[in-house]
């Protein structure tokens, strides 16, 4: 199981599912119901040299 962020390609909607892998298909937009939601890779630096992540991450004052 992974905590797993998503947006809605029909509302905008964010949100997180806590999902296995094999389960990321079956997952719908809490606003919406609509199953067309994508993978979002939001604020994932950790353990990334600052050079390879760009630091763009919110929250972070610079990878580690």
């Amino acid at each position: 199981m992974a905590v797993i962020d998503f947006k809605c390609n029909d509302c905008g909607e964010k949100f997180f599912e806590i999902v296995s892998i094999a389960d990321r298909d079956k997952v719908k937009c809490p606003k919406c119901g609509s199953h067309d939601v994508g993978q979002v890779f939001e604020g994932q630096c950790a353990g990334a040299k600052k050079s390879s992540c760009g630091g763009s991450c919110g929250g972070c004052s610079g990878c580690h």
